[in-house]
């Protein structure tokens, strides 16, 4: 059954009619989708699914009759943030918020610190990264959208509320990944190194108000940590 993302729609209807050309020429050109078909439709914002049946099928419009809702259990019960340096190019924020979608985040914020690389985000490269958080969304089952913020004048003085960890290379002072407790935390915010590393004074920052976690011997990319870490942390919390 194919699953698709509509937004700002009363699903609860017994009847919606699709318009938006986009919309209506991915469900008939590409995924060629035929009278008496159904589809499952999400809003991202509560944990259900709603089935339909496709009842009309036009050039520029499509009709749906509702089925049935069933209640949608791929997410986490605890809020999981990534808070990633910018990296040095568009495509590793894509990598990160695709496959960052697909474990369970359900935040990303990108900042800038001091050994970022210049990395400019126009507002249409945002909306192409919230289209790729939306197709992820869809592909990988779950029923909320994820958001994502990108500041250049984060300040990591200032950090959110719940448990706080940042990830470092080097090995004083620090617990290993296994030691995070297994407590019902309700936020987790895990903050990724830039392509150079935390400058002293970050670390001296962010060490007196978060866990300094060592990820052992192999260093990895930035565009790879979130995704292992945040997979590990949802393994070993969710219920």
């Amino acid at each position: 059954m194919q699953r698709i993302y509509l937004e700002n729609t009363d699903l609860s209807q017994e009847n919606i009619r699709l318009k938006d050309k986009d919309l209506v020429h991915q469900l008939t050109k590409v995924l060629r989708v035929r009278i008496w078909e159904e589809i499952s439709l999400f809003d991202g914002v509560n944990n259900f699914d709603i089935s339909f049946k496709i009842i009309e099928l036009w050039k520029r419009e499509i009709t749906l009759e509702r089925i049935c809702d069933h209640e949608n259990n791929s997410e986490i019960n605890f809020e999981l943030s990534l808070y990633n340096a910018l990296p040095n190019k568009l495509e590793k924020i894509e990598y990160i918020i695709q496959k960052g979608t697909e474990i369970g985040f359900t935040q990303f914020n990108f900042f800038r610190t001091d050994r970022s690389q210049k990395l400019v985000i126009s507002d249409n490269k945002l909306i192409r990264l919230e289209k790729i958080i939306t197709e992820a969304t869809e592909q990988s089952g779950r029923a909320i959208i994820p958001k994502i913020n990108i500041s250049d004048d984060f300040d990591i003085n200032n950090l959110p509320d719940g448990k706080n960890i940042f990830f470092h290379t080097q090995n004083d002072n620090s617990q290993d990944l296994k030691s995070i407790e297994k407590t019902a935390w309700e936020n987790i915010n895990l903050f990724v190194w830039p392509e150079g590393g935390w400058s002293e004074r970050e670390v001296q920052i962010l060490e007196k108000n978060t866990s300094r976690i060592h990820l052992g011997n192999r260093i990895l990319r930035t565009e790879t940590t979130g995704i292992v870490t945040g997979f590990y942390i949802i393994q070993s919390l969710k219920k």
